[in-house]
């Protein structure tokens, strides 16, 4: 009898042998049933109960269908869908000769991979993981998946674990039209002390040279916004949009505050309890959350907060690990001024954080493929480690000729990650579309080294994004830099703690070549929301490869429907949507230098190559940065645009401190400028230890002023010095009045500093108004002045040439708000009576208002630009007057006129 037992357990043995690792299916055949369609998640039939239902009023309003007064975001939202089951096309189904990752008989050892074991897929095999394959305690090597070969996950509950994967042949979970609607977990293990950085790609990643396809299950819209302001204690949440999102699912509603940043934000993550549908709307939703909300976020009619989806059932993720070692202290100080009390984030800390990541290899000559769909990503992208990034498309080159279907990240997630989102580079021709993301270090959304071209971003949502290295140096005043002085910045280069120089103004997108499709995108915190720096020439793999100048390509569609907010925060003259700063390489060594601040000028054309090193600088095909229908709020400045053409249309701005400062031959028509929204007061002092009591302002010295700029001063909308030509039409600026109660440290009590409509710059001799500056069909709800000076009258700024040459048209009579309206001219009084063109003027605010008294009187600009050849040429070639004594060429008299005219010139030698 003890024989029997111990051949028992010898057999018994045996068999955990040639498994390998522990399993639990009952055989070595067994599989998973797939005759059925899976349940995918549904829109919600319950209600929620009347008496736990809002009641809505007019301080309390419902907002639906993403509404906004002037800018049509509900144009850009993505269509609706949910049925994405078609069996003939799940590889789990229709694979022929798929094998058993627990059968021994797959494996040319005859033994299943074990615990640990660095395992490699048999040629030309169609490998199948099933529910009960492989023990969730189990931990793989490196997996590689060699060309011809398959490694399949079924539509089951799976959890598997693995140092990595090298894809060279298949990795596959569902299709595109064949969603998984079970749980995959694939789990990346690795610390970063154990590695010796850089890696190879499948260390803790899954490296594709060959193809991948992962598919979860379609929750439609990824993101709403709320449809009523969500209040302090709230259990429930309203947003806009119908829903499939489920109990059990993580969401983040987005800071509705000024400043977001790792050592004071207001997001807030929760889990839902239920989805329920409302009587307040068609499409209006409740979502039922696990703890009650500990802030305000801010959802009427001005504007709303974003509610984004984290979770989907096929996940990617780091290991336990994965977070950083250095995380704390994450509160400091202005250790340069210790009597000053406000907050920042620590520049030393979350530096060594080191996730999974994803990484689609075209460098080596093959041609991988990579479509994600309803995949979450979470712990994932290494810190200052290049090129692990949690979804990185690499030097894949131009792949719009698979019309954009093999290269695609849509309806997918990234949180918690410690080095970017989602990233293109040397490549061209992919689309990412309706993704959500959220804390992520440096740029998110990542367009790298100037070269990527036609692809598409488009429903995309960030939010909670980290800058890396000195980036605090304007707050601080260090480095030469500081908060409220110039437009120009340091610049830095790159560093073992800053590989990329601008992740320094790291934002939701960054753009180094706008010749790109960015529609419906909504971008929360960050240095700036969408950056687009200027880029002379490609840089890093692409440095010396002058194909295109970058920074003077166009839009390849207007940039439309998008959205920012709660950034633009760390200096003075960063706007949430910016056209500014410049990345440059400084030799083939790879030294970067950056500077966030002013730079070279975007001077958009058709011909890609002007502006490149050795090509001409002169554009004779000049094209306009064109925007349509974005929207910013809470920020210092709405839209800030180094550049030399654009065209501005229906764009909304709400709490922002200028609603834009652009430069050069600017359209600007159906804008919206809100000063300061009367419905909801962001936190005061932007959270200062030494302002917390609302209204009392401490001294000026105890905060930083990046904390009390919002509540001193904002304007409207600025007259740049020098060389603009801006036309405004068909705009209303509101509740742009300088006896806002908020406001701090006035020029007198209960007045703010500086407030008006329009500001003219006047503080310089040498950059002068140049050209005309018109407006037409302006309207003005609850403004004071209209138009300011930016230096004072009394000073000796009185005195200087561009204070003098201010003027414009108002080409209606709309911003002179004269009786009768019709064109009228408005003109610097500090040049004494030089624009006082006629006896009818008023003077008002050190400006002459001047109507033009006939439909035959003008203004205009004249730009004389000296031509030495042609000098050369008068009297010869070129006629002269008077007749020349020397017997050389004279003009002909042809007629004769007398004018009066009044003008601006400018020489240029």
């Amino acid at each position: 009898m003890m024989m029997g037992v111990l051949v028992r357990a010898l057999f018994v043995l045996m068999g955990l042998f040639l498994r390998g690792s522990l399993c639990a299916c009952p055989s070595a055949t067994y599989r998973d049933s797939y005759t059925s369609t899976p349940a995918y998640p549904a829109t919600p039939s319950a209600s929620i109960t009347t008496s736990d239902q809002r009641v809505p009023s007019a301080y309390d309003p419902v907002v639906q269908d993403h509404w906004s007064e002037v800018a049509n975001l509900k144009k850009y939202r993505p269509l609706t869908t949910y049925s994405f089951y078609n069996r003939s096309t799940c590889p789990h189904v229709v694979t022929t000769a798929l094998k058993d990752w627990h059968n021994p008989t797959t494996w040319t050892s005859g033994v299943v991979p074990a615990n640990g074991a660095a395992v490699i897929l048999p040629a030309n095999t169609a490998v199948l993981v099933s529910s009960c394959s492989v023990e969730p305690s189990t931990i793989f090597g490196i997996v590689t998946v060699p060309k011809g070969s398959s490694l399949i996950f079924g539509d089951a509950d799976i959890a598997f674990s693995a140092k990595g994967f090298n894809v060279q042949g298949s990795l596959l979970a569902g299709s595109a039209t064949c969603r998984i609607a079970k749980k995959v977990v694939i789990t990346l293990v690795g610390k970063r002390t154990d590695q010796t950085l850089p890696t190879l790609g499948q260390v803790k990643g899954i490296n594709v040279t060959g193809t991948l396809d992962l598919h979860g299950a379609k929750y439609s819209p990824t993101w709403s916004r709320l449809a009523m302001t969500a209040r302090i204690n709230d259990k429930y949440i309203y947003i806009q949009d119908k829903v499939n999102w489920q109990a059990g699912q993580r969401i983040v509603i987005t800071t509705t505050e000024l400043k977001d940043s790792r050592d004071w934000h207001r997001n807030e993550e929760r889990t839902i309890v239920a989805v329920l549908k409302t009587t307040l709307g068609t499409s209006v939703t409740a979502i039922q959350v696990d703890t009650p909300l500990l802030y305000k976020h801010f959802g009427g009619k001005e504007f709303q907060a974003e509610v984004a989806l984290l979770s989907r059932n096929v996940i990617v993720q780091g290991d336990a690990s994965s977070a950083p070692t250095d995380m704390y202290p994450i509160v400091c100080n202005n250790t340069f001024k210790p009597t000053e009390r406000s907050t920042f984030p620590c520049e030393k800390t979350w530096l060594t954080g080191f996730g999974a990541h994803v990484i689609i290899d075209g460098s080596q000559g093959t041609k991988p493929t990579a479509r994600l769909s309803g995949v979450e990503l979470f712990r994932v992208g290494q810190t200052n480690v290049i090129g692990r990034y949690p979804i990185h498309y690499h030097m894949l080159g131009d792949v719009t000729p698979s019309n954009y279907k093999n290269h695609y990240v849509q309806d997918s997630s990234v949180h918690d990650s410690y080095f970017r989102c989602y990233a293109i580079h040397g490549t061209s021709g992919v689309r990412l579309i309706e993704n959500t993301a959220y804390n992520a270090i440096g740029h998110c959304y990542f367009l790298e080294d100037g070269v990527e071209e036609n692809n598409t971003l488009s429903f995309n949502q960030a939010a909670h994004i980290h800058p890396l290295g000195p980036f605090l140096n304007p707050s601080l005043a260090q480095n030469g830099d500081a908060w409220n002085s110039g437009q120009y910045l340091a610049y830095y280069t790159n560093t073992p703690d800053l590989i990329l120089p601008s992740d320094m103004s790291a934002a939701a997108f960054y753009v180094t070549n706008t010749y790109n499709d960015f529609v419906g995108n909504a971008a929360s915190g960050g240095w700036a929301g969408f950056a687009m720096p200027s880029l002379a020439y490609p840089v890093k793999l692409h440095y010396g490869k002058n194909t295109m100048c970058p920074k003077n390509r166009p839009f390849r569609s207007a940039f439309r429907g998008n959205s920012a907010h709660s950034s633009g925060f760390w200096w003075s003259r960063a706007g949430a949507v910016y056209v500014g700063g410049e990345l440059r390489q400084d030799d083939a060594t790879g030294t970067l230098s950056y500077t966030a601040g002013r730079s070279a000028t975007h001077d958009t054309c058709g011909d890609k190559l002007i502006g490149l090193p050795g090509q001409s600088t002169s554009c004779t095909q000049p094209v306009w940065l064109r925007f349509e229908d974005n929207k910013v709020f809470l920020a210092n400045r709405g839209l800030q645009h180094w550049g030399s053409r654009s065209e501005i249309i229906r764009f909304e701005f709400h709490d922002v401190g200028l609603s834009m400062n652009v430069f050069g031959k600017v359209w600007i028509d159906s804008m919206l400028m809100e000063c300061r929204n009367k419905n909801h007061n962001v936190t005061w002092f932007s959270g200062c230890p030494s302002a917390p009591t609302e209204g009392v302002a401490p001294s000026s010295s105890l905060c930083n002023p990046r904390d009390y700029e919002y509540f001193s001063t904002f304007g409207g909308f600025q007259w740049y010095d020098v060389g603009q030509q801006h036309i405004l039409t068909n705009s209303t600026f509101r509740n742009c009045e300088e006896t806002w109660s908020r406001c701090v440290y006035p020029k007198e009590k209960g007045i703010c500093n500086n407030v008006a409509v329009f500001t003219s710059l006047t503080h310089s001799d040498q950059f002068v108004p140049e050209m005309m500056q018109v407006t037409y069909n302006l309207k003005f709800q609850n403004v004071t002045d209209v138009w300011r000076y930016s230096t004072s009258g009394s000073s000796y700024h009185n005195y200087t040439v561009s204070s003098r040459l201010q003027n414009w048209l108002d080409a209606d009579g709309s911003a002179s708000r004269l009786a009768g309206g019709g064109r009228t001219v408005i003109g610097s009084a500090r040049a004494k009576e030089w624009w006082k063109i006629n006896s009818g003027c008023i003077l008002e605010n050190e400006a002459y208002k001047c109507k033009l008294s006939s439909s035959f009187d003008s203004l205009t600009s004249i730009v004389i630009k000296h031509n030495p050849a042609l000098e050369a040429e008068i009297g010869e070639s070129i006629c002269l007057n008077p007749a020349p004594a020397d017997g050389s060429k004279p003009c002909v008299t042809v007629a004769k006129v007398n004018i009066q005219i009044h003008f601006v010139f400018c020489v240029s030698m």
